[in-house]
């Protein structure tokens, strides 16, 4: 089947809320945002702030996949700006410029606030839609001592209809990323990058399925 815009493969769906953890919201210490390609993620984060879940924003991000060769400022950076012209003070938000994957996310946000004496017992960390509970594995594996910090994790509440961004993005081109994510929970697991999770059966089937049907 020919996936378009207005069309659902009921296997990617299955895909996309199992990558999803929809977390409520809790009043967290810091509000931790992790850089990308999707401006939504910052749009998503000044939201949350707005709305008073964290008094600190750290935003952390240098360049990725997404963004090396298309942006000539850091992922931190143009985030910020985002935030700031939704009303989040400048003086709320820190910036991490240097991560450049989502381990280092993790890392280097945690040893950036411990240098500052922050030490916070819980985190929001906003991210993109697809990649939720890879951050909470990753959060898990490379943030010291994380199982004493509570974990929130949060995103643009898109459906998978509406992820697909403004051209950016393709329906095809979200379904490869959502399997690579899929992938990436054994695969990085295995090297030491995340913690593991068991992968469902039914979750495992809809990936096999579109395996079949060409889109790997």
């Amino acid at each position: 089947m020919e996936i378009g815009t207005t069309d659902v493969d009921p296997d990617v769906e299955i895909l996309y809320s199992f990558l999803r953890l929809n977390h409520p919201l809790v009043k967290s210490d810091v509000l931790l945002v992790l850089g990308n390609d999707d401006i939504r993620t910052a749009i998503h984060a000044a939201r949350v702030f707005m709305e008073g879940w964290a008094p600190l924003v750290l935003i952390s991000g240098k360049e990725g996949t997404g963004t090396r060769g298309r942006w000539n400022r850091t992922e931190a950076e143009i985030f910020a700006d985002v935030m700031v012209s939704l009303g989040v003070p400048r003086k709320n938000i820190l910036l991490e410029t240097e991560a450049t994957n989502t381990g280092e996310n993790m890392r280097f946000s945690q040893s950036f606030l411990s240098k500052r004496g922050l030490e916070p017992e819980s985190v929001i960390v906003a991210t993109k839609s697809v990649m939720e509970l890879r951050a909470a594995l990753t959060f898990l594996k490379q943030w010291k001592h994380s199982e004493s910090v509570h974990l929130t994790v949060t995103s643009p509440p898109l459906s998978l209809k509406e992820y697909p961004n403004d051209g950016i993005v393709s329906m095809e081109n979200a379904i490869h990323f959502i399997m690579d994510t899929f992938e990436k929970l054994t695969d990085y697991a295995k090297k030491g990058f995340q913690a593991s999770v068991e992968i469902p059966y039914f979750a495992q089937e809809a990936y096999d399925n579109l395996v079949l049907r060409g889109h790997k």
